[in-house]
């Protein structure tokens, strides 16, 4: 799909969920199931528990917005969940969100002569984020993040 349509359909997604106060997190996905075009929307409120009710609306308006521009002809499907609790950390806000709670972090590059921490995230500054590893904070900068998850107890 061209790109000026996958800005259109980032446009009318975000519009979507500002009105409901939630972000679009993770991302959204483009692709085709046969002849049918597949938009799989991630929302979330920024401090977590967005409701079935929530995705449902913003399904039924994403859909209103597609056919009222005739983007897709009738021949399309709109996905709209919830992120769930093991997806991947990806943003600032996703950090910022986790405030608290126990990640796992994998580096691209060693940090403090570690490319793995496991600890609590005590802060979410410009660029980089604050662990607590064995009560010592090490400022990890997210570029060198290549994957970050929130440790689930008992799962």
């Amino acid at each position: 799909m061209c790109s000026e349509l996958n800005g259109q359909i980032e446009e009318l997604i975000t519009q979507f969920t500002d009105v409901l106060s939630a972000e679009l997190v993770v991302d959204w996905n483009l692709k085709k199931r046969g002849k049918t075009t597949v938009i799989e929307i991630i929302a979330d409120k920024p401090g977590g528990g967005i409701t079935i009710g929530e995705c449902a609306l913003i399904n039924k308006s994403v859909v209103r917005g597609i056919e009222e521009k005739q983007w897709f002809g009738g021949d399309f499907v709109i996905e709209v969940s919830s992120p769930g609790l093991d997806r991947a950390l990806k943003t600032r806000n996703d950090f910022h969100r986790a405030i608290g709670r126990e990640i796992r972090v994998h580096l691209l590059e060693p940090v403090e002569g570690k490319v793995e921490y496991k600890g609590k995230i005590s802060e979410v500054n410009e660029g980089q984020v604050l662990i607590n590893y064995n009560g010592q904070i090490i400022t990890i900068p997210l570029k060198h993040i290549s994957k970050a998850v929130q440790i689930i107890e008992g799962v």
